[in-house]
């Protein structure tokens, strides 16, 4: 799915490292105020290599280099909204934040296709680029690429989809536990025994696959059944879908809708208010258009409750941060790994979260400026 608030007065989730050959580092996602909850860190396993050309020292850092930096983003697919910010922010940043410190190749998109990343991978190896910031289609594939590119002195750095290369520096939100926490929400509203339909992501995508194994865990732990599940790409027209085929088929005996969040929760609510059914039960993220819609069904239908966890599209600064760092001799990782935390909305901080001027598409927080801001997601 994953972004500046007002005041973000949110629960918030420190994380504590738990990959294997990682220890822990924590940074804020969002550089406002937040509140956090210890959780163990979902990162790929870290994969060791034999090669005699591995360097000295950390392999996850490129020999420091002086600046200005040639900078690229190989994003997997940017086919929502949410990945369209990431390439928003990362582009604002070349344009404006760090125009004096980087300049930019255009954008990679893999359209979810792993050779195609690959090769767009190596096409940045081959224009001699200092920086490769990777929001990955496969946890484990890209690492062969990604060691050519730390061995020609590239520093990479990967977010979002994590890989598991000895060779990047990785930038991780507990996707596992964010999966965890959005099951723990519904579960509250549940009873042991209650079943419910399940908005997936990406089956194979790094992200969705450790967002459901926390989800499914908690679920089975607490009784609870999931009769029906579907990817939907985090994209809202493909959840509304799905969601509806799902409720038609299995009716009254859904007692709630589990999202792993994107833009499947709204997708979700418009099958609901499509079958002139009650909004049942149903977390989401913190894009505008989810707050949205909570706030406002939290006046129109009687009890209705949400909950919202922050994955917002500026961790590709955070990456990008992390890399000039790096590039500048200071490692910015405990072994390789940057823990973030994980900002959490609840009912007594949705007001504070709503951009009511502001459309649904955008993504919070987010480090885009004002201007751009009304000139892009006005409503």
């Amino acid at each position: 799915m994953q972004k500046s608030m007002r005041t973000l007065s949110i629960t918030s989730i420190a994380l504590l490292a738990a990959v294997a050959m990682t220890g822990c580092s924590t940074a804020s996602n969002s550089g406002n105020t937040t509140t956090t909850t210890s959780t163990s860190s979902s990162a790929p396993a870290v994969t060791t290599s034999s090669s005699s050309q591995a360097p000295a020292g950390p392999t996850w850092l490129a020999p420091k280099k002086d600046g200005p930096y040639k900078v690229a983003l190989a994003n997997s697919f940017t086919a929502n909204t949410w990945r369209t910010q990431v390439n928003q922010e990362f582009q604002n940043a070349c344009d404006n934040t760090y125009k004096d410190k980087i300049t930019c190749l255009a954008v990679a998109d893999g359209n979810g296709d792993t050779p195609t990343q690959i090769s767009q991978i190596s096409n940045f190896i081959t224009q001699g680029v200092n920086l490769i910031l990777i929001d990955a289609n496969d946890v484990a594939a890209l690492n062969p690429v990604i060691q050519q590119a730390q061995q020609a002195g590239i520093q990479v750095v990967d977010f979002d989809s994590n890989t598991s290369s000895p060779y990047a520096i990785h930038v991780v939100e507990d996707q596992q536990k964010i999966g965890e926490l959005g099951a723990q929400w519904l579960i509250g509203q549940l009873k042991s025994g209650d079943k419910i339909i399940s908005m997936d992501g990406i089956q194979g995508n790094p992200t969705s696959d450790a967002r459901q194994k926390g989800a499914d865990q908690a679920f089975a732990a607490a009784g609870i059944t999931i009769v029906g599940r579907a990817d939907t790409k985090w994209d809202k027209a493909t959840a509304q879908t799905a969601a509806a085929t799902l409720l038609a088929q299995h009716g009254s005996e859904i007692k709630a809708v589990y999202s792993q969040g994107g833009d499947a929760s709204l997708g979700a609510i418009a099958a609901m208010q499509q079958l002139n059914m009650k909004v049942l039960p149903i977390p989401g993220e913190a894009s505008n258009g989810f707050l949205k819609a909570w706030q406002s069904l939290s006046t129109s239908q009687a009890g209705f409750q949400s909950w919202a966890f922050a994955s917002p599209p500026q961790l590709v600064i955070d990456a990008l941060d992390a890399g000039l760092k790096a590039l500048g001799g200071t490692d910015p990782s405990t072994n390789g790994t940057i823990n973030l935390d994980i900002p959490v909305i609840t009912a007594d901080t949705l007001a504070a979260n709503v951009k009511a001027d502001l459309n649904d598409s955008l993504w919070l927080p987010t480090k885009l400026p004002a201007d751009f801001l009304q000139q892009h997601y006005a409503k």
